[in-house]
C-alpha cells in the first residue's frame, strides 16, 4: 500500500465515463498517478476556463459519446478551486464526483508542513505513518520533527558532535534533497539550542550547497596538514579561512569519509598539492591529493565509472533521481573525453560503452512512460519551463512584494 492507492482505488477500469475531481492539493498531477490512469484507459482534462474547456469537451469527448464509443474522462478542477459546481451544469449533473486532499491522506499531520513537500516525499511519509503509532494529531513543530526524521533521515536530537553534523549535512547536500524552508528553520533552531554549534555558520551550511562545499574545501588543507604533522592545528594558523567555524573537521570519521571520497571523485571538491603528498598518499586521503595528472585522471575515471554504474536510476525512478544522476553522468563524460589520449584508458572503454548503452535504454524508457506526466506537476519547484511563472507567482504571493528579486 502507498498513498497513491487511496486515490487510484476510485478509478477502477470502466467504472464511469465521466468523473469530476476536486483536487486542491494537486495530488492527481503526480506523474505515477497520471501514468496509471492512462494505463486504465482514462483521459485527463484540466478545467482552466469555461471557453477552452467547452471546446475540448465537445470536440474531443462529447462527439465520441454521441457515437456510442467507449471513452472514460476525468475532469480536474484547478488547485485554486474547491467547488465542483464551478463546472458547467450539464457536466456537473452527469458526472461522478470525488475529491482528494492532503488532510484525507495524512490526517494526523499539520497540513502546511505536508503541503511544502515534494510529491515524491509522500512515499516515505505514508510508510512512516503506517509503521509509527501516532495518538491524536501532531502540531506544527511535532510534524516538522516527524518529517525531518522519517522523510529526510535527520534527527536533530542525535546530532551532538561535529561528525554527526557533518554527516547530516553531507547526506543532505550529496543527495540534493529539497528541504522546505520551514524544515530548514526548524532544523537550525534545534541545532542552535545545543550551543555546541554556536560558531558554525549553520544558516549558510544548511541552505546553500555551494557554500557548504566551499566550507569543506577550504578546510581540507588544514586536515591534510594535521594528518601530515600528527598534531592538532592551532586555530590561529588557519586564520585565512573565509567561513567561521572550527578549522579542523573530522574528515576521517567513518560516517564522513565515505562522502569525502565521492565528492572528490565527482569533482565537487578539488584535490590539492601538498609538500608531503608521497607520505599522505599511502592513506585514504589520496583521493584528495594532486599527484601525477595522468594517473590521477585514470584513477578518478575508474572510480567514478564504478560509482555511476551503481547509481543508475531504476525503472521507477522519479525525475529528481534522474536530475541528481545527470551531474555524475556529465562528470563521467568529461573525464572520458579527457582520458581519450591516454593509452592506459583503453581498458575502461568497454565497461564505459556498456554503461552508456544501459543509461540510454533506461532513460528512453523512462521518457516514454513518465515524461508526459511532468507537465502538470504542482508549482513547488519548476520541472518544465512553463512551471517557472507559476513558481514566481507563488513566491510573490508569499513575499507580498510587487517585485521579484531572486528565488
Amino acid at each position: 500500500m502507498n498513498w497513491r492507492d487511496q486515490i487510484l482505488k476510485e478509478f477502477p477500469p470502466q467504472l464511469a465515463r465521466l468523473t469530476l475531481v476536486a483536487d486542491p492539493d494537486s495530488l492527481m498531477a503526480e506523474e505515477i498517478i497520471l501514468q496509471e490512469l492512462r494505463a486504465r484507459e482514462y483521459e485527463v482534462l484540466l478545467f482552466e476556463n469555461s471557453l477552452s474547456f467547452r471546446f475540448a469537451y465537445e470536440d474531443r469527448y462529447r462527439t465520441h459519446w454521441d457515437r456510442g464509443e467507449s471513452l472514460n474522462l476525468v475532469v480536474i478542477l484547478p488547485p485554486s478551486e474547491h467547488d465542483l459546481r464551478l463546472l458547467p451544469y450539464d457536466v456537473w449533473s452527469t458526472g461522478r464526483k470525488v475529491s482528494f486532499s492532503l488532510n484525507h491522506l495524512f490526517p494526523n499531520l499539520h497540513q502546511p508542513v505536508v503541503a511544502a513537500l515534494e510529491r515524491s516525499d509522500f512515499d516515505k511519509l505514508y510508510q512512516a505513518l503506517r509503521q509509527e503509532s501516532i495518538s491524536g494529531s501532531l502540531g506544527d513543530y511535532a510534524t516538522r520533527d516527524f518529517v525531518l526524521r522519517h522523510v529526510f533521515e535527520i534527527a536533530p536530537e542525535l546530532i551532538n558532535q561535529p561528525s554527526d553534523l557533518l554527516h547530516a549535512l553531507l547526506r543532505r547536500h550529496y543527495r540534493q534533497q529539497r528541504l522546505p524552508a520551514l524544515l530548514v528553520e526548524r532544523l537550525i533552531y534545534r541545532l542552535r539550542q545545543k550551543r555546541s554549534f554556536d560558531d558554525w555558520p549553520l544558516e549558510q551550511l544548511v541552505t546553500d550547497r555551494s557554500a557548504f562545499l566551499d566550507f569543506l574545501g577550504e578546510r581540507w588543507p588544514v586536515f591534510l596538514e594535521a594528518q601530515a604533522s600528527g598534531q592538532m592545528i592551532n586555530e590561529q594558523a588557519a586564520a585565512y579561512l573565509t567561513y567561521p567555524g572550527p578549522a579542523l573537521l573530522p574528515f576521517g570519521h567513518e560516517d564522513v569519509r565515505v562522502y569525502m571520497d565521492s565528492l572528490f571523485l565527482e569533482g565537487l571538491l578539488q584535490p590539492i598539492a601538498h609538500s608531503k603528498a608521497a607520505l599522505l598518499a599511502k592513506g585514504w586521503v589520496k583521493v584528495g591529493l594532486r599527484l601525477d595528472p595522468k594517473s590521477d585522471l585514470l584513477e578518478r575515471l575508474a572510480g567514478l565509472l564504478k560509482t555511476v554504474t551503481e547509481a543508475v536510476p531504476p525503472a521507477e525512478a522519479t525525475y529528481q533521481d534522474w536530475l541528481a544522476f545527470a551531474y555524475r553522468w556529465a562528470e563521467l563524460l568529461v573525464l572520458r573525453q579527457q582520458a581519450d589520449p591516454i593509452r592506459q584508458a583503453a581498458k575502461l572503454i568497454e565497461p564505459y560503452q556498456a554503461l552508456q548503452q544501459q543509461v540510454d535504454t533506461l532513460f528512453l524508457d523512462w521518457i516514454q512512460r513518465r515524461y508526459g506526466g511532468l507537465a502538470n506537476q504542482p508549482a513547488l519547484t519548476p520541472v518544465m519551463l512553463h512551471h517557472v511563472p507559476r513558481v514566481m507567482a507563488r513566491y510573490l504571493r508569499r513575499r507580498k512584494s510587487a517585485r521579484l528579486r531572486s528565488l
